[in-house]
């Protein structure tokens, strides 16, 4: 992480320069290039400091930085207190990728955008790695409860898809991407109010879901810096775990993805069992479960009856 820091404090290229630092610090002696003998001017040594400063205080790195990577995302915009994408999130990505591309072989000769509703956007990483894998071919509906949130979803989108609208077909970014304020349960049109457009093909979310009891377990960088809305699910984690099911067969007939606790995939197996009472109830079934790659149970694919 220092590396990146000082990266950032030389204003070196994002993609290149904490690499090039690496390569210095593992052969100082046959280092050539004139930034191995560049030295630091006291502003960018002030700027270094600054910056240690901040992550000995546990600061997460990306808020530091500002930016991070994210599956094939270079340099995705992150602010505080909008959660830090884990790797972990990259895997339900190429999970909801893999549906996708089935949807697109299947889907014949039509010329109709694949929907898929990204519930809770934060930085918008989900949603955005499948805009950006598929932009032809999918348009992506994000919700969030942060004004923040929605709008650094959308300055991301504008970064990342902006090369991939055709101006002269009066095209938008929000053809392919939109962050709306919105929560999970009311995203209806079972109330009055504004109406949604459903039929969604795929929902994907990573909710909020770490149960109460095990909020003072987080370690510091988490803990005094990402927003408890993202975080914190309720007492078992699953409050908004609950909405969403609730509200699936309203938004799609398809398949939902979402990450959760590592107790929950089984609870959730169990809940909306093939044939279970609830499951019938609800229209939602449990289709399977997934581990992460540090071997966690992390991620259940429900259906719609």
């Amino acid at each position: 992480s220092a590396l990146n820091l000082l990266s950032q404090s030389l204003g070196l290229c994002w993609e290149l320069g904490h690499r090039e630092l690496r390569e210095i610090l593992l052969l100082p002696s046959t280092s050539k290039s004139v930034l191995a003998n560049q030295p630091m001017s006291e502003e960018q040594c002030n700027t270094f400091q600054s910056l240690i400063e901040r992550r000995i205080h546990l600061e997460p790195l990306q808020y530091i930085i500002g930016q991070w990577d994210f599956h094939d995302l270079i340099g995705l915009k992150i602010k505080q207190p909008m959660l830090c994408p884990r790797p972990e999130t990259e895997e339900l990505v190429e999970f909801v990728l893999k549906d996708v591309s089935e949807l697109i072989r299947n889907r014949g000769s039509t010329k109709e955008r694949i929907r898929i509703l990204d519930v809770g956007s934060g930085t918008g990483a989900i949603g955005l790695a499948i805009a950006n894998r598929y932009c032809d071919e999918v348009q992506v509906l994000a919700l969030d409860v942060l004004p923040e949130a929605v709008e650094l979803s959308n300055d991301n989108a504008k970064r990342f898809l902006a090369n991939h609208i055709d101006e002269e077909e009066g095209c938008e970014v929000d053809t392919i991407y939109k962050a709306i304020l919105c929560s999970a349960d009311d995203f209806t049109n079972t109330q009055a109010g504004e109406t949604y457009k459903m039929d969604f093909d795929i929902v994907v979310s990573n909710p909020p879901y770490i149960p109460s009891r095990d909020m003072a377990t987080l370690s510091e960088d988490v803990s005094r810096y990402e927003s408890d809305k993202a975080l914190c699910g309720g007492d078992d984690g699953l409050d908004i775990v609950r909405h969403i099911v609730k509200r699936l067969p309203e938004w799609t007939t398809g398949n939902c993805w979402m990450e959760v606790d590592d107790s929950h995939p089984s609870l959730i197996a169990d809940w909306l069992s093939p044939g279970s009472l609830e499951s019938s109830r609800l229209g939602v079934e449990c289709v399977s479960t997934h581990k992460d790659f540090c071997g966690r149970d992390r991620f259940v694919k429900l259906r719609v009856l």
